[in-house]
């Protein structure tokens, strides 16, 4: 009797711990304690800034001051120039008997130690830097060039003025081998100096926006071919693109070889190659010329191994190109370094 009640008892302790075991593992009501989340914010992206000549990314100071435009020697006896293939942009005209000037354009110069050598100015060539509101060097110029310098609103720095020594110094090995007249040379460092020294406005204009109208991924689907691009300026004068496409840009040629920056030792390659036709024609007896650089007109846009016709418009001195492709739509242009060549209306380009 004893020995049943124990196994009863031993049966109850069993049962009750079970049942213990059981309602310990059964949830309750109560909610459980919320787990505090630690925010994290995503972080603000960088702002980016870009050129005004090229469309490419640049510091903040870079992407807000005033370009410098040079004028730049190119004829044979000149040859080689120095700095050219640090300028965002490059304008090519012909001056007079056939030979043709450079208008180099630049927003980041300071660390070039030489640019040249510097020729005298132009008219047509006042229009091309005062549409980009940048600041213009050169060293002399012609009668007209004068007059127009001192009845328009240009900031300019002429080289041959004693005011202005201290921009500029003849090479004494180009004295030597190319002459007195093609010895001029200018550096960045002395140009930011004298910028900063003089006190002129070195802020662009919020006016001018930008020197074209810059897009991602540019490619000229309804374009021809175009692996080499050959300008006539003159019997004297031919330039020559050809394409890189391994590099995506096209490389510089005159003069029968490679069109070469002697501070660097590198051909000239570009992004961009612009063609515009302009009207031209002799301005004095001494044969230079003049070009209706204000107004509009037809010419040709190469990238990417491909060219379009374009029309162009200037609409004042003051106001930059505004292209259009041939339906009038707003030219998209790709990001990078650009060379416009302005040939007359008759200028034979092949593309090839």
């Amino acid at each position: 009797m004893l020995n049943r009640y124990r196994i009863l008892a031993l049966a109850l302790a069993v049962v009750l711990c079970l049942t213990m075991f059981s309602a310990c593992g059964k949830p309750t009501d109560e909610p459980d304690e919320p787990v505090a989340e630690t925010f994290v914010p995503e972080p603000e992206p960088e702002p980016v800034f870009y050129s005004y000549l090229t469309g490419l990314p640049v510091d903040e100071a870079t992407s807000t001051r005033r370009p410098i435009a040079i004028m730049i020697n190119n004829i044979k006896q000149a040859l080689p120039q120095f700095g050219i293939s640090k300028a965002g942009v490059i304008y090519e005209a012909l001056a007079e008997g056939g030979i043709t000037r450079m208008l180099a354009v630049f927003d980041q110069y300071e660390d070039i130690e030489q640019i040249g050598s510097i020729r005298s100015s132009r008219p047509y060539y006042l229009d091309l830097a005062q549409g980009l509101d940048a600041i213009y060097f050169h060293i002399g110029g012609s009668p007209e060039a004068y007059k127009q310098l001192s009845s328009r609103t240009i900031d300019s720095f002429d080289l041959i003025s004693g005011s202005n020594n201290d921009l500029s110094w003849r090479d004494k090995s180009r004295i030597k081998n190319n002459g007195y007249e093609h010895s001029v040379l200018t550096s960045g460092a002395r140009i930011a100096a004298k910028i900063e020294k003089t006190g002129l406005r070195n802020t662009r204009n919020t006016a001018y926006t930008t020197a074209f109208n810059f897009a991602d991924d540019v490619t000229l689907e309804s374009g021809i071919v175009a692996n080499k691009v050959t300008v006539p300026f003159s019997n004297y004068k031919t330039g020559v693109f050809t394409y890189d496409a391994e590099n995506d840009f096209y490389r510089v040629a005159q003069y029968g070889q490679a069109h070469v920056d002697a501070g660097t030792g590198g051909q000239l390659a570009m992004k961009n190659v612009f063609v515009l036709h302009i009207n031209s024609y002799v301005l004095d007896s001494a044969g230079r010329l003049g070009f209706d650089i204000v107004g509009s007109g037809k010419g040709k846009y190469i990238t990417g191994g491909k060219v379009i016709d374009i029309n162009w418009e200037k609409e004042s001195h003051s106001r930059s190109f505004y292209y259009t492709t041939a339906d009038g739509s707003e030219l998209e242009v790709a990001r990078g370094d650009s060379y416009v060549c302005i040939v007359p209306l008759n200028a034979n380009v092949t593309v090839e």
